[in-house]
């Protein structure tokens, strides 16, 4: 959902049920804690639309202080894209989608590299959780200025 004056940046994976959600959450705490005026959204490339986040995310984030029980994935066609100012993708393949399928220029694509968790343990999700949640401490800088 767009949040109108804010700045909205996008975190993009494959099926929006592990990382994006994941970081989805993290940015969008970090970012309420220090007042900014960013807001954060996720979404899939081949997400199935209402489907459950998985246990695992929702096991880790919980570990974290996050609660993901109630998210569900979304496809990419959910939102208004035009609206986002940055995308933020855990792959190459996710920003080659974005850049052919829906046009977004090249100098809006930040590739993160974070592995896909999804068929791992709750180890390598916590893994994945702290990739994430390293990676998001960095991009909220770009925000506090």
């Amino acid at each position: 959902m767009m949040q109108k004056d804010k700045v909205c940046v996008a975190f993009v994976c494959t099926g929006n049920t592990c990382r994006s959600p994941m970081a989805e959450a993290i940015f969008n705490k970090l970012a309420e804690e220090r007042g900014l005026n960013v807001y954060a959204v996720s979404f899939g490339m081949a997400a199935a639309n209402g489907v459950p986040v998985s246990m695992q995310s929702v096991k880790v984030c919980e570990e974290i202080g996050i609660d993901l029980s109630g998210k569900k994935a979304s496809f990419i066609f959910q939102y208004d894209i035009d609206n986002i100012e940055r995308f933020y993708c855990m792959s190459d393949e996710h920003k080659m989608m974005l850049m052919q399928f829906c046009q977004i220029p090249e100098e809006k694509i930040t590739v993160l590299g974070i592995p896909d968790p999804f068929g791992g343990d709750l180890d390598v999700y916590r893994e994945c959780r702290d990739a994430i949640q390293n990676s998001v401490k960095e991009l909220i800088k770009d925000y506090e200025n």
